[in-house]
């Protein structure tokens, strides 16, 4: 995907992003971090994840996240 010519055209981006590893390495808190905000000694009052977790998020203005984030039990 050319972001540059995606930012040119104005034209709206979409991408999936799947969240997977072994229960308790850090997936949701990485997921905080990044897209909500969260300072890394904000992520211990997180709860994990039980099954799948699914949401859309904007991203550097004109590119959609379909972002799942599974839970270490599914893998």
């Amino acid at each position: 995907m050319n972001n540059a010519s995606a930012s040119s055209s104005g034209k709206e981006e979409t991408a999936k992003v799947l969240l997977m590893g072994r229960a308790g390495t850090g997936k949701t808190s990485m997921r905080s971090i990044i897209f909500a905000n969260y300072l890394a000694r904000e992520t211990t009052r997180l709860h994990p994840t039980n099954q799948v977790e699914h949401s859309h998020l904007r991203f550097l203005g004109n590119m959609t996240l379909s972002l799942w984030d599974c839970g270490g039990q599914d893998v």
